[in-house]
């Protein structure tokens, strides 16, 4: 739950070192899913030295992907449409090489997105040669 950024003008999660900003709706959810894990962890804090946003059914573990994946489908949530349109989204603006950082991907899996995106990167190359 420390990556929960929670400054009263805004709530961000930490994702990698970088601050994602929450919409104001996604807030009120974050900040209510923490406050409800908080009063659990403090009911059993010999299980874990630290609260889960999502917790498992064990409090010292996480909730699983594919559980959690089931959850948000109930609630009308297709994680999976929503990672590709994002990554989608993010080939038509970034060089496949800087999306497969970005992302932690490998550059053949950055280099098909960027080619669903059919965009031509021979000018951003261009600009950053050396003259």
């Amino acid at each position: 739950m420390s990556d929960v950024i929670d400054d009263d003008k805004m709530v961000a999660l930490n994702l990698a070192g970088h601050r994602l900003p929450l919409p104001p709706e996604v807030a009120r959810l974050v900040r209510a899913q923490r406050d409800q894990c908080q009063a659990r962890w403090h009911l059993d804090q010999t299980a874990s030295t630290t609260p889960w946003l999502f917790p498992g059914q064990e409090p010292a573990r996480p909730l699983g992907a594919t559980y959690l994946n089931l959850k948000l489908r109930r609630h009308g949530i297709a994680p999976l449409a929503s990672r590709s349109n994002a990554r989608l989204a993010l080939a038509t603006d970034l060089p496949a090489s800087v999306l497969a950082d970005f992302t932690g991907t490998s550059i053949h899996n950055a280099t098909r997105w960027t080619g669903y995106a059919r965009r031509d990167w021979l000018d951003y190359i261009a600009s950053r040669t050396p003259t």
